[in-house]
């Protein structure tokens, strides 16, 4: 199979384990340990804004120079027992919420990312059981891993609505030759939790279920992947708290999160782009328990509408020259929800220089708008500003 140089499949742990240290015992028990990490500074052209990478966090750059929104450290390490067994585990530093409480947000906390036993009953099928990566992007695998991915931060339009990147489950892994094309399968179930940050709220999100499945086809310098991440999230708020009314609104909110990704990469161009929505189901329209003050749930215009209804996507394009790696990229988001009507778009510059085999200096400088509640702490649907973002950094592996 061709090497690819920034794949789907770039696998974070092959992407890690090519520079590990490893050792055996004498009965034939292997270790590996690897490193990754991203150290980036980042600043805004605004003071009273924050810009941030994930819906986890509450705090982000502003004005002045941040070192915890695009950083991050990870250690991985890798137990092969022999006749197709082994165990994974990934400790992550981010910034990050760790739980529901506002001045929690933590910089480079340090969380158990993966943890899971894996069992080769074939050649191209594999199955894994504890916390797993969560498959809803091109590059969910290496999503952490900054040195195998050409940018400095990926397009936040797509990215940066997803919080979720694990889940506690089952999950099988099939891969098959057809031809010159290779051919791999995912599906996966279990649980899931996060932390999400929403102006001066923070709401806890662990989720009954989670059911992801996806295909991709490699061919050539070509890669083609579908996936569809489900989840059941138990939710209840307070319902016209200030008439007296404390019955709360209870239903199960159900997330469908699709993405569609399509990569070319010759060794010299390299063209990425990803197409996703993401749409909950209606919130409730009554509460039995209301029906006889004739009270509708959410008067405000939530009820009967869903809370999530987006489509969004980008596309990035750059060319190597020698150790040179420029690209842009442009990314634009629309939300038809209950919530927000709102739509905004994105464009970026990066570029990449490789210093050695395992090292990467990058910078980026982004134009978003104001009104982008993904990528900005408090966001205002009405603001029209744009803002200019730059970040500078270094990816390495170890």
């Amino acid at each position: 199979m061709k090497t690819r140089h920034f794949g789907w499949r770039v696998v974070a742990a092959a992407a890690l384990l090519a520079t590990s240290a490893a050792q055996a015992d004498e009965a034939g028990i292997q270790y590996k340990v690897s490193g990754f990490g991203t150290l980036a500074a980042t600043a805004i052209d605004k003071s009273d804004l924050q810009l941030r990478t994930s819906l986890n966090q509450s705090r982000g750059a502003d004005s002045t120079i941040d070192l915890g929104t695009d950083s991050r450290f990870g250690l991985q390490g890798v137990v092969t027992f022999g006749q197709g067994w082994s165990l994974t585990g990934q400790l992550l530093s981010i910034r990050r919420r760790v739980d529901s409480d506002l001045d929690s947000n933590r910089d480079f906390d340090i969380g158990v990312e993966w943890l899971f036993a894996q069992y080769a009953v074939t050649s191209g099928l594999d199955l894994r059981l504890g916390r797993v990566v969560l498959p809803a992007f091109m590059i969910s695998d290496s999503r952490n891993v900054g040195y195998s991915q050409p940018w400095l931060r990926a397009p936040l339009e797509v990215y940066g609505r997803m919080p979720l990147t694990t889940m506690d489950g089952i999950q099988a892994n099939w891969r098959i030759s057809a031809g010159a094309a290779i051919i791999g399968f995912q599906a996966g179930y279990g649980k899931g939790h996060t932390n999400i940050s929403s102006g001066a709220t923070v709401i806890d999100t662990p989720s009954d279920w989670v059911s992801s499945l996806s295909a991709q086809v490699e061919w050539s310098d070509w890669l083609l992947r579908v996936g569809q991440v489900r989840s059941a999230l138990p939710f209840s708020s307070p319902l016209l708290a200030g008439l007296g009314v404390t019955t709360p609104i209870e239903y199960t909110m159900r997330d469908t999160f699709t993405n569609l990704g399509l990569q070319y990469d010759n060794g010299q161009a390299i063209v990425l782009a990803e197409w996703a929505s993401r749409k909950q189901n209606d919130m409730p329209m009554t509460q039995p328990a209301l029906s006889g003050l004739g009270l509708f749930a959410y008067q405000a215009g939530l009820a009967g509408k869903p809370l999530a209804k987006e489509k969004m996507w980008y596309v990035g394009a750059g060319w190597r020259f020698g150790k040179l790696l420029p690209m842009v990229a442009h990314g634009s988001f629309k939300s038809d929800a209950a919530t927000s009507q709102n739509d905004w778009t994105s464009t970026s510059i990066s570029l990449r220089y490789d210093v050695a085999n395992n090292v990467a200096l990058k910078a980026q400088i982004g134009r978003h708008e104001a009104k982008d509640s993904s990528s900005f702490v408090t966001a205002d649907p009405t603001d029209p500003r744009s803002v200019t973002s730059l970040a500078v950094g270094v990816d390495f592996v170890f």
